[in-house]
């Protein structure tokens, strides 16, 4: 255990060398690139208190504010030093009339050592930067970083500085000394726990082990899991890159994509783990179509199974309610599950059911059109390996899975049941399962849902036949002549939107925030057919780009209505702009902020093709090359 405090000694301070080289470097370059950014001409213009009337000093402090935010600095500024006892201050970015650097500003170099010695370096030509090893929250809350600034016969001009908060620092410097703290808490809880684990009961020790080890096994299950799709994914890459072939790169990609889903899926996995264990799972009620949601499940499972050539069926009790109110998202997530281990766990030509009915309830019977309280009864079956008694009662709790053989020939992370359990249950229902070694398994749950006053039509039987038809031939659309605006920020994220979409015919304009965006919707309203909005953006976000789209539409609109005077020409959006939000948020608050800012759909990130091209198919005309 000491051999293991000292690694982990070391391993803590080489964390805190690389946090204290990350800041240092990110002050040095920003100050590198501030002493480029204004010209020595610029600079001359300002030597007295009188300079500032210049025209120019509004519109440079201007470009230094814009400056700090594109490089995450507090503060950007400028000062000389004539060799004698002061600098003088020439400008900044700073608000604060207190605060501003202005050209009437002096500092004694007597009254600050650390400046002194910045001064000595920027004679040298050199740069400083505030020493973090020796660093005190007393020095101002700032951390700072000065380089020269050169004339053109390669002098010292003036000096180029920025500032940044040491709130980042002090809160890496607090969190470095908890973890020095927490470690020999540890090998004192380590060695307390050791002893008192000698003298406690059998049983306590024996069933201790048993919960350490399952939680060891589900780190080494989740570190296989997540490190054989990305072990996939950069060697699929290396693959790729090197295939001269098209086809063994598109069988390249092909990997990479499925590699790529995989790992998506583990991280939600994790994520849903993580707030189940913070009881910060939450459902969010909607009204929905039954049949639709069920749908959507049944696309990617057929789709499953059919790589098995398994027969997947569904029957539906007529007497379920076809618009209900709850948790759709949370719902089509547990049937996912159930339906995903039973294509997993059943060999080639199986048989999967799936059966939704109503349960019985005390009071009132959801058959009676009156009563707005359901509740719903699906079963997930299958003639697969089945499940001995002995590990059933395992299948429903964290961190485990029914054998060890399982993970091995399977795979997969041992979360589903646990998170549907969680689900079902915060839905007010229960779930179960049935099952014999060899004969199949039957999984089983209940929830609790609201008739919706909409309509009590019954619902028709799926058919799974025409779920092909929906899912083939997506990416076969073309929209020549429409013309698509791109607002996003990340050029990595612009390339791969741009790439997918290079052989659909549209015309691609880019934004890289939402001001860029609004610009070029108010310099030709009828100009885009559609617009992809990225959410997070510097300067302008997407919502408030949004939000300034649908008024300028809404205000030109109701200038359509104004008599023209004599000669006048107007130009008025021949419709409603599509705005679709591309986003890493995906959960429902986040689609209800879109929606209200005026956005009319959602994809979220990582963007999946398929719904791109129905995203596509629903606001725009297409031409099929099928």
């Amino acid at each position: 255990m000491l051999i293991i405090v000292v690694i982990f000694s070391i391993f803590i301070k080489d964390i805190e060398k690389e946090r204290i080289n990350s800041i240092q470097n990110h002050l040095r370059v920003a100050a590198q690139r501030a002493s480029v950014f204004l010209t020595v001409d610029e600079l001359e213009l300002f030597h007295t208190a009188e300079d500032m009337e210049r025209p120019e000093w509004e519109e440079i402090r201007t470009r230094l504010k814009k400056f700090a935010e594109e490089t995450a600095v507090l503060y950007v500024y400028y000062w000389r030093y004539d060799g004698g006892d002061y600098i003088q201050y020439i400008i900044d970015n700073d608000d604060d009339e207190e605060y501003m650097v202005t050209p009437d500003l002096f500092f004694a170099l007597e009254d600050d050592p650390f400046t002194a010695d910045a001064v000595l370096k920027i004679e040298a030509g050199e740069s400083w930067v505030t020493e973090l090893g020796v660093y005190t929250s007393s020095w101002d809350g700032l951390l700072s970083a000065v380089v020269p600034v050169f004339n053109n016969d390669g002098t010292v001009y003036c000096t180029a500085g920025v500032d940044i908060s040491d709130e980042i620092f002090i809160t890496m410097r607090k969190n470095i000394k908890m973890m020095e703290s927490v470690l020999i808490f540890s090998l004192f809880i380590s060695i307390f726990s050791g002893f008192f684990a000698i003298r406690s009961y059998r049983k306590k020790a024996i069933q201790s082990a048993k919960d350490s080890l399952s939680k060891s096994h589900f780190l080494s299950t989740m570190s296989h899991e997540m490190r054989t799709p990305l072990n996939a994914i950069i060697g699929m890459t290396v693959i790729g890159k090197k295939a001269e072939d098209l086809d063994k790169k598109d069988i390249a990609f092909n990997k990479i994509e499925d590699a790529s889903s995989h790992m998506l899926g583990i991280i939600n996995d994790v994520l849903d783990m993580a707030k189940i264990e913070a009881n910060k799972l939450e459902l969010s009620p909607i009204e929905y179509s039954f049949e639709k949601m069920l749908n959507k499940v049944i696309t990617v499972a057929s789709f499953r199974a059919e790589e098995k050539k398994q027969i997947l069926t569904v029957n539906i009790d007529s007497s379920v309610p076809k618009f209900i109110i709850g948790d759709d998202q949370h719902l089509a997530q547990v049937i996912t599950n159930l339906l995903s281990n039973a294509v997993k766990f059943t060999p080639e030509n199986g048989e999967i059911k799936l059966l939704v009915s109503l349960a019985g309830e005390s009071g009132a019977s959801c058959n009676e059109v009156s009563s707005n309280e359901c509740e719903l009864r699906i079963e997930a079956a299958d003639n697969g390996i089945g499940i001995a008694p002995e590990h059933q009662k395992k299948l429903f709790e964290m961190f485990e899975q029914a054998e060890d053989g399982t993970t091995r020939k399977f795979g997969g992370t041992g979360l589903g049941l646990a998170i549907s359990k969680r689900i079902v249950e915060l839905m007010g229902g229960r779930i179960w399962v049935e099952s014999e070694l060899g004969k199949g398994a039957r999984f089983i749950f209940t929830i609790k849902v609201l008739r919706s006053e909409k309509n009590n039509d019954y619902i028709a039987p799926i058919k799974t036949d025409s779920i092909k038809e929906e899912n083939s031939g997506g990416m076969n659309y073309r929209f020549p002549g429409k013309r698509m605006l791109i607002a996003e920020d990340i050029e990595i994220n612009r390339e791969v939107l741009v790439s997918l979409l290079e052989n659909t015919g549209l015309l691609i304009d880019i934004a890289e925030n939402g001001q860029e965006a609004l610009n070029k919707v108010i310099a030709d309203t009828n100009k885009y057919d559609i617009v992809f909005m990225d959410v997070q953006m510097p300067i302008m976000d997407g919502l408030e780009a949004t939000r300034q789209i649908r008024a300028l539409e809404k205000q030109l609109i109701e200038k359509k209505s104004t008599s023209f005077a004599k000669g006048e020409t107007r130009r008025y959006p021949r419709q409603r702009i599509p705005i679709i939000a591309i986003t890493a948020n995906a959960y429902k608050e986040d689609i209800k902020n879109c929606l209200k800012a005026g956005m009319d759909d959602h994809l979220s990130k990582p963007l999946d093709t398929e719904k791109i091209f129905k995203i596509l198919r629903n606001y725009l005309v297409a031409t099929s090359e099928n």
